[in-house]
């Protein structure tokens, strides 16, 4: 079969039988629509065809509409016009004959919108079908935001396009998305009889535009969608595009269907403007291409293959890891160095699988068939059949010097040694070896169960095959893997040390911490610095926090701040009081006592004579003042090579620290602001903090894209360093 976008036609009993033909997926590319319309204005002329079926190649029906051409430029959002709209309906729904969808796996976004458009449908068990768009910043643009309602009812229909939450199969037939659920084998067959039901008039043909029986009494729909649009603001107040789909269905509830359509038109057109479409749509490329390295997936290489990996170290960490590894069917050797820290070890990991099941996102024999592929030792004595190693242990170097000593002896020349340091250069970890080409960084974050970056750190002698291998691995056990280079704090915690350091002036400056993280929280950061720094632990924030201040003297700020809480014993959640203080849940709240050490940390910082500037900062103000030195740190990280492009460190920081997606990442959200501007505000507050005027200095490669206009995510012409 063909991979070019197209439709196949072919007559069988009397029915136009048309399939959407673009593998995998059978996406909805331009010229997939075309030849969909045409071939219905074929099947309506046909007089050997009563009624038309359209369905999917390859047992599957349609992922939705091609998200490749969102990367057009010079056709906003993707080229969808109202044109489209239009022949959904005088094709589709309203043609001389009626139409059936014949729905395998899956019917998402406008793959669900043309079987919305049918005048009935049939699938086979395990389909799914959801409107998803508000994840790519857009919204429903082939009449879902009319259809749907008209359908399923209008507050089950606002919750599947607000969540973009799919529905499965027995749901669908039930809210009466589908018409019957029969057996794969006969599903063509009951699309047929079925359409020729409804041309014979057996059955009545049904247009979803023109329903009105599943929308409630028009006060009560006017009350649904306020509701429904007050719960956004609240749940998404950065976003914009989901008000829009709103208002689009309540142009259709108040003016009908047709009315409905043009809204969506415009209200599509809207939001594909917004900065926040290209933003998700790069976020979404940007993770699909991180396993796409230079010099190590385009020389021809295989991954071999990982089929038993050591982790050691049974401590939250190494438990989180070993976790991910047993669920992806990997055999895991957990070692650690005496009995009692084994069984902790062994019971993190039997608690982190029954909080799966709990949670309902594991069912209980997959938890224990993770388990039974858990196996606890003390000694090195199996560490000969292990394709991989992933030590775990505490950020001490001479330890973690012994450790690769030992585990070059005691593994066969082909396993990986990798280290789960997040500040230690990987190649001061194997300097006792004679290893160091498989030696490589395996930086999970916070729970490693969880988290959904794996951050692959290479030196400037780890084999390819290594991080080939190490690639496949993140892939695996369901990480998006991203490959950075050997420095201090590698990509994402290197990027983020501006961070904790520049909320930590303006506090210094007068500033309520409180107030800091709210201000950062507004922005869309899952939490502020302030209760970040609780949540990862002060006293780790203080080891760590010395190894910038030696690497990176000319551009950082000393405060007293965290080594005042570490004095005072606030080392955060674990000890129920750090910038917080915390009950037995773990639920936070402001200390009025924090504001002794605030107090002391300011007569130590000597920037009292920036009070009145700071009480003067917005909002907006703040989470400038804290993300632009972020993304002046991020421009240096680019222009030493340290990410083979810009687009990998987006993907890092949204899915490590939480950078909002909607803003595509730290560097792309540089672009979204301009560097320009980025650069005359580090000016401004260089000249306003003139002792720390080294924090706020632009580097050669922001200023250089300021001058030029060159966008930021163009990344550096030179060879990438990793």
């Amino acid at each position: 079969m063909s991979k070019d976008p197209q439709t196949l036609y072919a007559v069988e009993d009397g029915v136009a039988v048309i399939t959407l033909s673009f593998p995998p997926m059978n996406a909805l590319h331009p010229k997939v629509l075309g030849s969909l319309f045409d071939n219905v204005r074929r099947a309506h002329a046909d007089p050997s065809a009563k009624a038309i079926v359209i369905t999917g190649a390859n047992g599957r029906f349609c992922a939705g509409f091609d998200i490749n051409q969102f990367q057009d430029k010079s056709r906003s959002g993707g080229g969808i016009d109202m044109s489209i709209n239009t022949a959904f309906v005088e094709l589709v729904e309203t043609g001389p004959k009626p139409t059936v969808a014949a729905i395998e796996k899956l019917a998402l976004g406008g793959g669900c919108e043309l079987a919305l458009a049918c005048n009935a449908r049939v699938a086979a068990p395990g389909t799914i079908m959801g409107l998803p768009e508000l994840t790519l910043g857009i919204l429903p643009g082939f009449g879902g935001t009319q259809r749907l309602p008209r359908v399923v009812g209008l507050e089950k229909a606002l919750s599947m396009i607000l969540t973009s939450k799919p529905i499965k199969d027995p749901e669908a037939l039930s809210l009466g998305l589908l018409d019957a659920v029969v057996p794969p084998r006969e599903l063509l067959a009951t699309a047929r009889k079925l359409a020729l039901d409804l041309a014979s008039g057996a059955r009545t043909r049904r247009f979803a535009l023109q329903r009105t029986d599943r929308l409630p009494a028009f006060r009560e729909a006017l009350a649904t969608l306020e509701f429904a649009r007050a719960q956004t603001r609240r749940r998404a107040p950065n976003l914009t595009h989901p008000l829009l789909a709103l208002d689009a269905v309540q142009a259709g509830v108040e003016r009908g269907g047709a009315a409905g359509l043009r809204a969506e038109a415009e209200a599509f057109a809207a939001a594909a403007a917004l900065p926040t479409h290209g933003a998700l749509v790069h976020v979404f490329f940007a993770q699909r291409s991180t396993k796409r390295v230079r010099g190590v997936t385009d020389v021809g290489l295989a991954p071999r293959g990982l089929r038993r990996l050591a982790v050691l170290g049974g401590g939250l960490m190494g438990s989180g890891i070993a976790t991910a590894s047993a669920l992806a069917g990997i055999e895991v050797l957990l070692k650690e160095i005496n009995q009692g820290f084994l069984d902790a070890g062994l019971a993190r990991i039997r608690a982190n699988l029954a909080s799966g099941v709990k949670r309902g996102s594991l069912k209980q024999a997959a938890a224990d068939a993770a388990l039974a592929r858990v196996t606890g030792t003390l000694t090195y004595d199996e560490f000969g059949s292990v394709d991989m190693v992933i030590e775990a242990a505490i950020e001490q170097v001479e330890l973690k010097q012994r450790i690769f000593a030992d585990l070059e002896r005691v593994t066969r020349p082909a396993c990986i040694l990798a280290t789960n340091t997040s500040t230690i250069d990987i190649k001061v970890v194997g300097a006792k070896t004679r290893s160091q080409d498989r030696i490589i960084g395996a930086h999970f974050f916070s729970p490693a169960h969880i988290m959904p970056l794996l951050e692959i750190v290479r030196s400037d002698v780890t084999s390819p095959q290594v991080i080939l291998d190490t690639l496949d691995y993140g892939s695996r056990i369901k990480k998006t893997p991203v490959v950075v280079g050997n420095c201090t704090g590698f990509a994402v915690n290197r990027v983020f040390f501006p961070y904790s350091m520049a909320a930590a002036m303006l506090v210094d400056s007068g500033l309520d911490p409180y107030r800091v993280d709210a201000a950062v929280a507004a922005f869309g950061m899952p939490m502020g610095p302030f209760r970040l720094g609780d949540l990862v632990g002060l006293d780790v924030s203080l080891f760590v926090g010395k190894s910038y201040l030696e690497a990176f003297p000319e551009r950082i700020y000393r405060s007293a701040l965290v080594p005042l809480l570490n004095e005072a014993g606030r080392l955060g959640e674990k000890a129920k009081k750090g910038w917080y203080v915390f009950d037995d849940k773990r639920k936070a709240r402001p200390d009025p006592a924090l504001a002794e050490i605030v107090l002391k940390s300011r007569k130590r910082s000597g920037l009292s004579g920036n009070a009145a500037f700071a009480a003067k900062l917005s909002d907006q103000d703040i989470a400038e003042f804290v993300f632009f030195p972020v993304i002046n740190e991020a421009c240096r990280v680019v222009a030493e090579g340290i990410v083979d492009k810009p687009a990998d460190l987006d993907v890092a920081t949204v899915m490590s620290m939480g950078f909002p997606a909607y803003r595509g990442g730290v560097v792309f959200y540089g672009d979204i602001v301009g560097a320009d501007y980025v650069v005359r505000r580090l000016k401004q507050w260089a000249t306003q903090y003139k002792a720390q005027a080294g924090f706020f200095e632009p580097c050669e490669y922001l200023l250089a894209a300021a001058k030029s206009g060159r966008k930021l995510s163009a990344g550096n012409a030179t060879q990438s360093k990793i």
